[in-house]
């Protein structure tokens, strides 16, 4: 683990949708199903997942939309992946691409944007992955078949299902079931094995799959307040994230760091911290789920590793190659509306800057995303925050993920070198000096209101919350 980088030493994560209906898009659905086998076979003698000879089938997954068919993927039995959207999907003057890597312009997208896009929706842990191998019994090493069994609930609203199965059967019954806090805590038990040890877990835990390198699961929240696991189609509604690691209460420092970046003018998930049978967990209201008029429906949005076609494993700028600023700011100058490359540069970087400032060293390009809707694209509600300043002893060096004119050390970084980054994002140098001294100035305070704000959740809690807040006041960048 690197010291000074909490994503690397912790497991960490993180996911929008929006749903269509209609008995016009219900019936196309099931007459592009219809169009395949029932199994999407195309048979052909090649290896299997494993590396044995064996007769395999190009395999077929339908991508949805909150229900409405979007396309398909198609993985060849040598490997190949390509996406294809549908063209009366294609056609629709307000269609929400499935990635800004693969626009609906274009009908076919090749392999180097849709694996990596794939990949993205799956876990970071390789101990997860094996897991998740050992319990559908396919290789770790090929995400479209681990999504064929766990591709009904992902981040966004995107829903990922072999031919032959409706996304909206579970929408139509409700198809729910309640669970006691025992049950959560024992699916806890097995997430954490899971991603500790690649222990399969063969619990009725639903078919979620849930980005990220930190153990968590997907639960639906009943108006009850009570817990259930969604069943065939229908969405989850919360991430459950339990404290694991080596580092102290993982959940009060990300508590306290989203509603620092609250109060310095982000927009940033909700969540809570809860107590499950043994475990203490952040509880995160998803926003990429909506509920209208008794129905819950999904949102799209996809991280920046995803947008831009970039493996999860090359997520950090730093020891990975992964996306930096000028990566992150074509892709911006990119988006197709003028008021969004507007407003999407000035969000991101009011979170970057607050970032950098508060010594957050995991905010890589899987920890921002994007809402799409149409051709409309919004930075999503920051997730995944976590501060490194309780955990710092003042003097080592720690780095930001991305770098700031070339440094990765938060001590080296000036502020004249983080403002002129939002000049890259088309802000005036005065508009991104005023952003840049603002968190530095009210940095402190900001995490005083946060630390405020939190219940009593005992000594450790506390004395973790405390060392927070003193190692707010140590950072490099934080103004007395």
């Amino acid at each position: 683990m690197d010291a000074g980088r909490p994503g690397a030493c912790r497991t960490r994560v993180t996911l929008l949708r929006r749903r269509r209906r209609g008995r016009k898009i219900h019936c196309r659905s099931q007459q592009a199903l219809r169009s395949v086998p029932s199994n999407g076979a195309r048979s052909r003698t090649a290896l299997d997942d494993h590396g044995r000879g064996a007769l395999v089938t190009d395999r077929e997954l339908y991508a949805y939309l909150d229900g409405q068919l979007a396309g398909r993927f198609v993985q060849s039995s040598s490997g190949n992946i390509t996406f294809t959207y549908d063209p009366e999907y294609r056609a629709a003057a307000d269609a929400t691409p499935v990635s800004l890597s693969m626009p609906v312009a274009t009908a076919v997208h090749k392999k180097r944007a849709a694996l990596p896009w794939l990949e993205g929706l799956l876990p970071d842990s390789d101990e997860a992955l094996r897991a998740l191998s050992r319990r559908f019994q396919t290789s770790a090493r090929n995400p479209f078949a681990l999504l064929e069994h766990i591709g009904t609930d992902a981040a966004g609203a995107v829903q990922l299902l072999p031919p032959g199965h409706s996304p909206s059967d579970a929408g139509l019954r409700k198809a729910i079931r309640p669970v006691t806090e025992l049950d959560v805590a024992r699916m806890l038990d097995r997430v954490v094995l899971e991603y500790s040890e690649g222990t399969p877990d063969y619990g009725p835990t639903g078919r979620f799959s849930l980005a990220g390198a930190q153990p968590k699961i997907a639960l639906h929240r009943l108006a009850s307040n009570e817990w259930a696991v969604p069943e065939d189609a229908t969405p989850t509604t919360h991430i459950l994230k339990p404290v694991v690691g080596a580092f102290r209460r993982l959940d009060v420092v990300e508590q306290l760091t989203l509603r620092a970046a609250e109060n310095l003018g982000n927009r940033v998930a909700r969540s809570e911290i809860i107590r499950i049978g043994d475990w203490d967990v952040l509880a995160s209201e998803r926003y990429d789920r909506r509920e209208a008029d008794g129905t819950w429906h999904r949102l799209h949005q996809e991280d920046l590793c995803q947008a831009l076609s970039v493996s999860p494993a090359r997520k950090y700028q730093h020891r990975d190659g992964g996306p930096g600023i000028a990566a992150v700011a074509n892709l911006v100058r990119s988006l197709p509306l003028a008021a969004d490359r507007e407003r999407v540069g000035v969000d991101f970087f009011r979170a970057f800057v607050f970032n950098v400032v508060a010594g957050c060293t995991d905010a890589h390009a899987k920890n921002y995303s994007l809402l799409l809707e149409g051709r409309s694209a919004h930075l999503a509600p920051l997730y995944d925050l976590l501060t490194y300043a309780g955990y710092w002893d003042g003097a080592a060096r720690i780095d930001s993920a991305m770098s700031v004119d070339g440094e990765y050390a938060f001590g080296r970084i000036s502020a004249g070198a983080l403002a002129k980054v939002g000049t890259r994002f088309g802000l005036a140098l005065s508009a991104a000096e005023d952003i840049v001294q603002r968190n530095r100035q009210d940095m402190v305070e900001a995490f005083e209101s946060a630390r405020a704000s939190l219940p009593d959740l005992g000594a450790e809690a506390n004395r973790v919350a405390d060392d927070v807040l003193g190692g707010v006041r140590k950072l490099p960048l934080v103004l007395p």
